[in-house]
């Protein structure tokens, strides 16, 4: 019985060994959900713009509208659209790196319920205000306290691919497949820049960006150098397509904070190059294209 039992045990344990490394589990444990990815690979080269004399020495006003989905991705289940509703607040954020000013026009409703209780005189700040010489028990309006922007940004998410795709052959154990598989996502987008004060369209760009992640472990696909992304698509875990929304905003701010202060380019070399770029950029755009034939 014993000899039986080591010959199954060394079966067993053969079996385990043969799964293909990068599919190893990870060496960390994962508790409860992957987190969103908050940064991007252009974000260096957000940082070295904030701190040009450009940016530094303007005192231009940017505001972002809104950016709407027009990609019409929707899954049939729980998760809704796949473009995250307020993808205009990824712009702001990578606007706030790029180091302008800004003032929010995506959400005024708690300003505007404000400044209606103030005109009724019941809206105070815990004291006595003193305005032009005069104390006052209530928070006044000044007159020219709200503050007016130079450039308000919008437009629409425009495309959204994805496809989930083998990179080579696939090895079985027992039924447990051990395969390699690959995620292309492309995003594009069509974003123009408004002066507030004259309405002329002073900049509109078409962007693109497409990603190549590898999985590792299970449905994790690593698309950065250091973010991991649960890719359940069509279930409940999209972490990773918004992650490539969000990149893809994040350059759009470079270009347009570039364009509009008119920066000499001194940070231009710290943009990534597109993720994937190679043979294996040109498979998974071939397989991204036959998934929405």
């Amino acid at each position: 019985m014993k000899p039986f039992l080591s010959i199954l045990a060394l079966g067993l344990l053969a079996g385990c060994g043969a799964l293909p490394d990068e599919l190893s589990p990870p060496q960390q444990d994962y508790f409860g959900p992957l987190p969103v990815a908050n940064v991007t690979p252009a974000d260096a080269a957000l940082q070295c713009l904030s701190e040009t004399p450009e940016v530094r020495r303007s005192g231009v006003i940017f505001a972002v509208h809104v950016v709407s989905d027009l990609t019409q991705r929707v899954s049939v289940d729980e998760v809704g659209s796949y473009v995250p509703r307020d993808a205009a607040s990824m712009l702001v954020t990578a606007l706030e790196r790029a180091g302008v000013n800004q003032v929010n026009r995506i959400n005024t409703a708690v300003s505007e319920f404000e400044i209606a209780l103030s005109r009724e005189q019941i809206l105070g700040d815990g004291g006595p205000t003193q305005i032009e010489g005069e104390t006052v028990p209530y928070r006044p309006i000044r007159r020219g306290s709200f503050r007016g922007s130079r450039y308000v940004i919008d437009g629409s998410i425009t495309q959204l691919d994805f496809n989930t795709y083998s990179e080579g052959a696939e090895v079985g154990f027992f039924g447990v497949g051990g395969g390699r598989r690959a995620f292309a996502l492309t995003v594009g987008a069509d974003l123009r820049v408004t002066d507030t004060v004259s309405t002329e369209i002073i900049m509109s760009e078409s962007y693109a960006k497409q990603a190549v992640g590898r999985e590792i472990y299970g449905s994790i696909f690593r698309f950065f150098d250091d973010e991991l992304f649960d890719l359940n698509v069509g279930r409940e875990n999209i972490e990773g397509l918004h992650a490539g929304i969000r990149w893809l905003m994040a350059e759009a701010a470079y270009d347009i904070v570039s364009e509009v202060l008119n920066h000499n380019g001194s940070c231009d070399a710290l943009l990534p190059e597109n993720f994937g770029s190679g043979p294996e950029a040109a498979d998974a755009l071939r397989a991204t294209l036959a998934s929405v034939e």
